[in-house]
């Protein structure tokens, strides 16, 4: 019994040390700490898709050697691009240029063999801990790379809040519903005058507390330490937007979704606490136990916080008796209807009329006005909460009156806001900009979405010519 008992412990041991494991750095001097320019599992959005980084990148010149921080075997090896790597055992030492007169089978010596050198263009050697699928923190105290020095705290640079699963976010820290916790923290690995690349990593640990609203009192935490997200080991890919806020997040913006499980969509259920003032507590840890801290005072109100979608203008045209506007509807299920806004000059706009008369159902609108100037419109939508919240506004379009023969259509064929090209707003003004041309030179025009033409509520043939713009999107 007593040589079962001494087994067991020994197996335990042998497991705790494998756990506990420590090394020396793989590029010299090897015991002593290095600059880290890229932390475990911060989010990447290079190669076929986004994924958590699955290791610590150490930098180093271009063509430095590159050692095995223990005694081991060449596993596997490649010689083949910027990836090009060797992995001893279970750990990959990555971007290097493999050295030439090693094989896979061969063993190597920790601080003796030279793997490689630093791949040209790419300046640091990519440290993976653990085999494909069960990646580890090589920074861990007391665990992983030593000695590891670091001073410098993470940084809280925000705390959002929105409407869990969504883009919507709360205009202001009234919230109601269900809520998503979105955070951006920069970890610090070097003081405030080194290289930003060294001071914008992902942080270790991360969670979230609710307490009243002096604080006195823990209103709700989402585990007994508030901690949510803690990266000792890889989750999987297929998990990254669980944690990071995709439309916020890069190789070098790292923003969490507090709310969220690491494996599921979650959320701060709001509905569960009386109206009123709270305080959110948001934290984070680095490895070395360096924090921030920050309190957002918030009020839960109950209310319908968010504007419905815009509308999109269809077109803007003249008739004998005036001028017609035309829309593509809002989808707001809680749609009251619109409001219409004119302006003579595109700076000074007048609301002529609102969502009582221009009602939900309304798509187009008529008026008798005569004028021997530009008319521009844009519209809102407004849903039926109290107060109302009002939408964006529309694109800019505007009419004036042409002579025969002398019909100028203006034709919006710019959709492009919230993808890879120079414009990012949610409205544009560019119809105008055309418009303003046409009236310089004594032409009348009207304006329509591209779309007007395809669904046949504008016809090319009422006119004389057209002016197409496409912005930087250059497709129809």
């Amino acid at each position: 019994m007593k040589k079962v008992l001494s087994l067991a412990i020994l197996l335990l041991m042998i497991v705790y040390l494998q756990a506990q494991e420590t090394f020396p750095w793989p590029v010299e001097p090897f015991h002593e700490s290095h600059e880290i320019t890229g932390t475990f599992c911060e989010f990447r959005d290079t190669g076929s898709s986004d994924h958590f980084h699955n290791g610590t990148d150490i930098p180093k010149a271009d063509g430095q050697p590159v050692y095995p921080v223990k005694n081991g075997t060449i596993v596997s090896m490649s010689s083949v691009g910027s990836n090009a790597y060797v992995r001893v055992n279970d750990i990959a030492y990555v971007h290097i240029t493999p050295n030439s007169a090693l094989s896979v089978g061969d063993n190597v010596t920790a601080g003796k063999t030279v793997l490689g050198t630093i791949y040209p263009g790419m300046g640091h050697v990519h440290f993976t801990y653990g085999y494909v699928g069960s990646e580890k923190n090589a920074m861990l105290p007391n665990q992983g790379f030593t000695p590891l020095e670091d001073p410098w705290p993470p940084i809280i640079r925000y705390v959002h809040f929105y409407q869990n699963n969504s883009l919507n976010e709360f205009p202001s820290n009234r919230i109601s519903g269900a809520v998503d916790i979105v955070v951006k923290v920069d970890e610090q690995n070097g003081p405030p005058s080194s290289s930003v690349s060294r001071r914008n990593n992902g942080t270790y640990k991360i969670g979230y507390k609710i307490f009243s609203a002096d604080t006195s009192t823990l209103i709700y935490s989402p585990s007994s330490t508030g901690v949510r997200f803690q990266f000792d080991t890889k989750p999987s890919n297929s998990y990254v937007h669980n944690v990071y806020f995709d439309q916020l997040s890069s190789t070098t913006s790292h923003v969490y979704i507090l709310t969220n499980k690491i494996t599921a969509d979650d959320y701060w259920d709001t509905t569960e606490l009386d109206s009123g003032k709270y305080v959110v507590m948001v934290f984070t840890e680095d490895t070395r136990g360096n924090t921030d801290t920050a309190y957002v005072q918030v009020e839960i109100t109950g209310e319908d916080a968010f504007p419905p979608p815009a509308p999109v203008l269809r077109f803007t045209r003249s008739n004998p008796a005036g001028m017609e506007i035309s829309w593509y509807p809002s989808s707001a299920s809680d749609l009251k209807g619109y409001r219409y806004y004119f302006s003579w000059d595109l700076e000074t706009w007048n609301l002529h009329t609102k969502e009582n008369e221009l009602t939900a159902e309304m798509t187009d609108t008529k008026f008798n006005v005569q004028s021997t100037k530009p008319i521009w419109s844009r519209l809102s939508a407004v849903d039926d909460a109290y107060p109302p919240n009002e939408s964006n506004f529309t694109d800019v379009y505007g009419t004036l009156p042409a002579n025969d023969q002398q019909r100028i259509l203006i034709v919006d064929g710019f959709d492009r806001t919230q993808s890879s090209g120079s414009w990012h707003e949610p409205a544009h003004w560019f119809a105008a900009i055309y418009g303003q041309a046409m009236t310089a030179n004594d032409f009348g025009f009207d304006c329509a979405a591209n779309d007007a033409l395809l669904d046949g509520s504008i016809s090319l043939t009422d006119y004389d010519a057209v002016f197409w713009f496409l912005g930087d999107e250059s497709t129809a």
